[in-house]
């Protein structure tokens, strides 16, 4: 069964510019991607910034979070954010994981 691990962030009014977007996903995006992540998404509203990722398992998602590349990207994630006001990890609301009960993919994506 698929794992969905969603991350929500409170951005204490401060933009999500497209800077820290593609921070996460040029450093945690494709690095996941490249290690079974089967997709991904961030998305933001006035008040917090939500990022999803989907994997075929927890293991697979579990080898990723407990790499040391995945504390590497924390890293550069943390200096991004940081400098447009939203402090990692203080600022996260929750995170969770679970199983994928249902999920349609249109056909060509």
């Amino acid at each position: 069964m698929p794992i969905a691990r969603y991350w929500s962030v409170k951005t204490g009014g401060n933009e999500v510019t497209e800077e820290m977007a593609n921070t996460w996903k040029d450093n945690f995006l494709a690095y996941a991607i490249e290690n079974g992540c089967m997709r991904g998404a961030l998305a933001a509203d006035d008040e917090r910034v939500i990022a999803v990722s989907v994997w075929p398992d927890l293991e697979t998602m579990n080898s990723v979070i407990d790499s040391d590349a995945y504390q590497d990207i924390a890293e550069v994630m943390t200096a991004s954010w940081g400098a447009g006001g939203i402090t990692l990890p203080d600022d996260v609301e929750f995170s969770c994981n679970g199983e994928l009960l249902a999920m349609v993919v249109p056909e060509g994506m």
